[in-house]
């Protein structure tokens, strides 16, 4: 069956029912994913490691020892191998940012339909679908790549004017405070963009239009509601962070020991990446009710 066909047999749901808690397989496929990416950035770092320090009961705890004596021992005496686990990582991160918009679409597609006998939408139609969206999140990507560069670029070049400005009069160490305000000021609207393309991809999904037709409905929906849309965004965001700095205290505190604590190390680690997950997930189900509640009287 063809992925147009395949999406022929999808129904839209109600708003109030694209809810992220209804479809925890989702959750699941994209963990999946974002583990197997991970192993792939992880495993040549790792390796390295091992065949620099061995097979010691510490594995790679001597980089994380007190001091950074290992970690600056590591640094300069392995920079072949560190450029090569680098630019593998690199690698990796702009294949999982291009052939990442299937899995994206296809989230969006199970999170805002189902079958017509009211079934969650299975991995293969959803599939299929992200498959055929695949042109215009590709073209969605690439103008907010464009959007933030900008914003980023000319935020730098406009915290280092302010710099220079004020540098004889207020001195060295205020000056670079308002070159570091001057930037989070740009960070954020860069932040913004984000959220303004999260909102497009949805549109895309949830109207069944073409790229550009996506950036206009995000834009007029960031427009009509953004305080709602960015806070939306923002408290997951931050929220998704709170896991991550809990994980590295209890790792620092739990070492480079064997045993049961690198298995809890493990779960630990784990447990980040499925709460991180299901915080992005619940994001673009608020993100599609907000899109569907907004725009819908426009069609």
């Amino acid at each position: 069956m063809s992925p147009r066909a395949e999406a022929s047999e999808l129904v839209l749901l109600t708003t109030q029912a694209m809810r992220a808690r209804r479809h925890p397989g989702v959750v699941a496929l994209l963990w999946a994913w974002q583990s197997a990416l991970a192993v792939l950035v992880a495993w040549p770092a790792a390796s390295l490691a091992l065949a620099t320090y061995g097979d010691g009961t510490a594995g790679d705890g001597a980089l994380w020892a007190s001091g950074s004596r290992g970690l600056l021992d590591f640094v300069t005496r392995n920079g072949p191998g560190l450029r090569a686990v680098a630019g593998g990582a690199l690698a990796v991160l702009l294949f999982a940012a291009v052939v990442g918009l299937v899995p994206m679409a296809a989230t969006l597609t199970a999170l805002a339909h189902a079958t017509r006998d009211r079934r969650s939408v299975g991995l293969a139609p959803a599939l299929g679908e992200g498959l055929r969206l695949f042109p215009a999140m590709a073209l969605l990507l690439a103008v907010a790549s464009v959007a933030q560069g900008l914003t980023l670029g000319f935020g730098a070049a406009a915290g280092a004017v302010v710099e220079a400005w004020v540098h004889a009069s207020l001195g060295e160490a205020r000056a670079q405070q308002l070159e570091g305000l001057v930037l989070l000021s740009f960070l954020g609207l860069a932040s913004v963009i984000g959220v303004a393309h999260d909102l497009a991809r949805v549109a895309v999904v949830r109207f069944q239009v073409r790229g550009w037709r996506g950036v206009l409905l995000g834009a007029r929906v960031l427009r009509i509601a953004p305080l709602s849309a960015c806070w939306s965004w923002a408290w997951r965001g931050a929220a998704s962070l709170l896991p991550v700095v809990a994980a590295a205290w209890v790792t620092g505190h739990l070492g480079g020991r064997t045993g049961t604590p690198l298995v809890a190390v493990f779960v630990l680690h784990q447990a980040v990446v499925v709460s991180r997950v299901a915080l992005r997930t619940s994001w673009l189900a608020c993100a599609l009710r907000t899109v569907d509640t907004t725009l819908r009287r426009a069609f």
